[in-house]
């Protein structure tokens, strides 16, 4: 007699950024995540405007910073064990919340296991949140969120180490991390006083786009 086989679950991994601009951070927190064998699928997921932040630049120069960022010198993206894709659905329009993403994407695959992916900055207590961390207090129904749906936390660099904080049970940390400690608001901090040290922080393609197009005060 032959041993019935457990049928594997598809496991998606879904993340979302302003990619306002996207960063060399972005790039290897992908590569990572597909490289990791811990899902057979990641999507990312360009925010729309979001009204907590400013300095937007229009969404078809953020869309097309995103596609230099991925392009096909970065195979490894598409390489991986997992596959990847990106979800355009909100960067033309409003944002939408993570909660209403990952009941969308429940009832859409409704035999997959779908993990939102954050850094560890998302559920580091903070004292302007009265202790609470910016999931909890901040994101739209964020207590229900971190109880009703699982999440995978990626260690940063600057950030309290994951495996020290009193997380959630749906809460796994990402082994490893990112090194890169990159953010979009020190980038256009950097443009606007026409800092070429902005480069490195940036793919050369996204470098020259933003040159090109005088984004961010450049």
């Amino acid at each position: 007699m032959h041993k019935q086989q457990t049928k594997k679950i598809k496991r998606i991994g879904v993340g979302g950024s302003a990619a306002n601009p996207p960063h060399l951070g972005h790039l290897k927190l992908v590569e990572a995540l597909c490289g990791s064998g811990k899902f057979d699928e990641i999507i990312w997921i360009p925010s729309g405007i979001r009204p907590d932040k400013n300095g937007f630049v229009g969404a078809e120069h953020r869309m097309n910073m995103v596609d230099l960022l991925l392009q096909k010198e970065n195979k490894i993206i598409y390489g991986g064990p997992a596959t990847f894709r990106i979800d355009t659905k909100d960067i033309y329009g409003e944002n939408t919340p993570t909660i209403q993403w990952m009941e969308a994407l429940r009832d859409e695959f409704p035999d997959a296991e779908v993990v939102w992916y954050t850094g560890a900055d998302s559920v580091a207590p903070q004292e302007r949140f009265r202790g609470k961390n910016e999931i909890e207090a901040y994101w739209h129904e964020g207590e229900r969120l971190l109880r009703d749906f699982p999440f995978l936390i990626v260690p940063r660099p600057g950030y309290p180490d994951p495996s020290t904080l009193s997380l959630s049970s749906n809460c796994e940390i990402f082994p490893g991390g990112i090194k890169e400690n990159i953010s979009s608001t020190e980038i256009r901090q950097l443009i606007g006083e026409h800092d070429e040290r902005f480069v490195k922080k940036v793919t050369e393609p996204v470098a020259e786009y933003i040159k090109k197009y005088h984004l961010y005060g450049w």
